[in-house]
């Protein structure tokens, strides 16, 4: 398991989920994925795109406006 993902004892909480946005949400915040913390870098690397994800607080702060990410798609990410 990665360190930006955690176990429910750790975690606060907070869940994510990444799916493609063939749509850009007016007014959504867009991010780069070089713009993104190293620990949300590899989330969104290695998230199969299906079901959600425990996140660190740190993670669920960095999402909290839940951006759309340019990465080799646009990604809608949202938090739970």
């Amino acid at each position: 398991m990665s360190s930006n993902t955690i176990s429910g004892t750790d975690s606060d909480g907070r869940t994510v989920r990444v799916r493609p946005a063939t749509t850009l949400p007016a007014g959504a915040p867009v991010r780069h994925f070089d713009e993104l913390s190293e620990e949300v870098q590899q989330l969104l690397a290695e998230h199969d795109r299906s079901g959600s994800a425990a996140v660190t607080p740190e993670v669920a702060t960095e999402l909290a406006d839940e951006p759309v990410v340019v990465f080799s798609e646009y990604l809608r990410i949202e938090l739970a």
